[in-house]
């Protein structure tokens, strides 16, 4: 990153800090994307320009790997907006896709831009990530709990907090699907991402529910520079 750009971003943090003293980090992702969104800029993950890396139904194609039943409720944590989650909708049944995302502008977007005969047809249910929808999502019980390119933009001092809401909806059967770019060490790729070692799973997990197991699989095989896009599958017995 250019001196000049890394400068601009890190006195953006800090005049931001100041005017939000108390305001956990996830506010600020919020308010950079929001402004980078108002500004006229396309955002790759949020909004219209957003696209998907690979293939606009990897969300779907995954729980299916998984045997994903359309009678099935699924958390789509982090589902921004809604940029993976339109074949989902579609294949389960109405009610049953759950997106949580950290902003009520996010979910807004997606909305705006989800077909409205879907919506109709399948009344998607959104909320904004808070402690009582983690509960209330906790006693539906879900069956599944996705996170695809979320944790990637995560800070180190937030991740505990970030997985612990995932395990906090998990009950028994459940199993939560978790994308990562994947390095030896904690590594930044830009301003706000980050790529991390499976080891920071293994060691959190038993802090937060040492009932839920946890293992790693490939989005796709092989390794760019240094980078593995990796999940991790969690399971409550």
């Amino acid at each position: 990153m250019k001196f000049k750009k890394k400068l601009r971003r890190i006195c953006d943090y800090w005049g931001w800090r100041l005017r939000h003293p108390g305001a956990p980090y996830e506010q600020y992702y919020v308010h950079r994307v929001l402004a980078k969104l108002k500004g006229g800029h396309g955002h790759p993950a949020i909004g219209p320009t957003a696209r998907p890396l690979r293939s606009r139904s990897e969300l779907l194609d995954f729980l299916l790997k998984y045997s994903v039943r359309p009678s099935d409720l699924v958390i789509d944590y982090g589902c921004g907006s809604l940029r993976l989650a339109p074949p989902l909708i579609a294949f389960l049944e109405p009610g049953k896709y759950w997106g949580m995302d950290l902003a009520q502008e996010f979910l807004d977007l997606g909305l705006s831009h989800l077909d409205p005969q879907l919506a109709r047809d399948k009344r998607p249910r959104l909320d904004v990530i808070a402690p009582e929808v983690i509960e209330r999502a906790r006693a539906e019980g879900p069956r599944f709990i996705v996170s695809w390119h979320v944790c990637s933009k995560v800070p180190e001092n937030r991740f505990d907090a970030y997985l612990g809401n995932i395990v906090r909806m998990m009950t028994p059967g459940s199993v939560a699907l978790i994308h990562f770019p994947e390095t030896e060490a904690r590594r930044k790729l830009t301003g706000l991402a980050w790529a991390i070692p499976r080891s920071l799973f293994v060691e959190t997990l038993p802090r937060l529910n040492p009932a839920v197991t946890c293992e790693f699989g490939a989005v796709v095989e092989g390794v760019v520079d240094g980078i593995r896009q990796s999940y991790a599958i969690l399971r409550h017995p």
